[in-house]
């Protein structure tokens, strides 16, 4: 009875073990079992779904990134960006309408400045002597009139003496004219005798008039022979070198002691030039040469300083100079004030044409971008980047050929700071579609 007891149990606990090993699912077949596979179905569904709803987000994130592209595509070719009032002021962006303008077409010459020629003037000595006394020094300004250094001249002396002698025998003939005279009225002196003294004094009288010319071409004023006087011998010798222009003495050429020759050709013992007008003389280069005319207005700058000046071409050089291979054209300058000095560096703009334009506008409303130059129209919502042909540049100004027509409004200034947004745009959309 034991063994079989034993059977039993054992038989029992296989049964157990055989349940707990998986055998509970054969259960379903007697019912249970549909209910076991439908939550499967059910949860297969819910997956289907979960996997359906995955592709569409990805095909819709794919559908927005290739919108990105799009947008990205058409800032390139003038996409609008997106400005409030707020940050267009905040930018400093200036609108303007454009329209139609004029160019001043410039060329740019270097020069110097140089004393006017016509207000040099050479100080030479009209008669031959030696210097004596030096009056003045390079630099110091001199009034017409004023001594500049005193000469013995030998000759200046012996013409001085023929002038004395002249019109003392001027004087002598015209008493003796004048003594024939009465005799001759008093029937004592015959007319022969008074015919000859008539002769003499005419004589007398053109052998004066000589020599005071003479020394008239010495350089003695009027007043100056008059005053001559027999004497005064020792002052016979003197003579003044005098200015004959006001100005500045820029050159001497004279030392005391030194001997003066009037026929010496070139020698000027001294140069004055007056400052109250210079010229600018600029360097046209033979590219250049058939653009410059006289008349044309020209603005002149001084390189080491503020001084300036608008002028016009007063003369063009016909031939080249051989060392620069250049002409040269002439400016006035009045210097009234005293801000232009001769050997000063100097820069020429000269305005070789003037031309109109249909559409005008400052260099500053073009910004290159995509490699070519845009400007930024303005727009209901912010600006659009319109690709343009630029053509002639100056004056700060350039003509727009293609790409903006008149009427239509544009930044004007201060666009690299839409230039920079159009950027920062462009970098986001590129990183996005990534």
């Amino acid at each position: 009875m034991k063994r079989w007891n034993v059977l039993i149990v054992f038989v029992f606990m296989a049964t157990l073990a055989g349940c707990g090993n998986g055998h509970e699912p054969h259960a379903g077949e007697d019912g249970h079992g549909d209910h076991g596979h439908e939550e499967p179905a059910e949860g297969e569904k819910e997956h289907d779904g979960q996997d359906h709803s995955g592709q569409k987000e990805e095909k819709d994130h794919g559908d927005h990134e290739s919108a990105s592209e799009e947008s990205h595509e058409g800032e390139k070719g003038g996409q609008e960006l997106a400005l409030s009032d707020a940050v267009i002021r905040e930018f400093g962006l200036e609108v303007r309408e454009a329209g139609p303008g004029s160019l001043s077409i410039r060329r740019e010459f270097p020069g110097e400045v140089v004393f006017d020629e016509g207000l040099i003037t050479h100080v030479t000595a009209r008669v031959s002597g030696r210097a004596e006394k030096l009056l003045k020094q390079s630099g110091e300004q001199v009034s017409e009139g004023e001594v500049l250094a005193v000469l013995s001249s030998r000759e200046l002396a012996r013409v001085r003496s023929q002038f004395l002698s002249a019109k003392a025998s001027l004087e002598l003939a015209r008493a003796t004219f004048q003594r024939k005279q009465r005799l001759a009225n008093d029937q004592i002196a015959s007319e022969a005798e008074l015919q000859e003294s008539r002769q003499a004094l005419s004589e007398a009288q053109v052998k004066v008039e000589l020599v005071r010319r003479e020394l008239r071409t010495l350089g003695m004023t009027p007043e100056g022979i008059e005053a001559l006087d027999l004497e005064s011998n020792a002052s016979l010798a003197r003579y003044e070198l005098t200015a004959p222009a006001d100005g500045t003495i820029i050159e001497r050429h004279l030392t005391r002691g030194e001997r003066v020759s009037a026929n010496a050709a070139g020698d000027s013992s001294f140069v004055i030039a007056s400052r109250e007008q210079v010229w600018g003389q600029l360097s046209i280069f033979p590219q250049s040469i058939d653009d410059v005319s006289p008349g044309q207005s020209v603005t002149v700058q001084a390189t080491d300083s503020n001084a300036s000046a608008i002028s016009a071409i007063t003369y063009v050089t016909p031939l080249m100079q051989e060392t620069t291979r250049s002409a040269r054209g002439r400016v006035v300058l009045e210097n009234a004030s005293g801000q232009w000095y001769p050997g000063q560096f100097i820069t020429g703009n000269v305005t070789v044409e003037t031309v109109d334009a249909d559409v005008v506008v400052p260099q500053t409303a073009v910004q290159t971008m995509d490699g070519g130059p845009r400007v930024f129209v303005r727009t209901d919502h912010g600006f659009r980047a319109h690709p343009v042909k630029l053509g002639r540049k100056a004056d700060g100004k350039v003509e727009i050929l293609q790409g903006l027509s008149a009427g239509e409004r544009y930044a004007a200034v201060n666009t690299f700071t839409l230039k920079a947004e159009f950027d920062r745009e462009q970098l986001k959309h590129a990183g996005h579609s990534h």
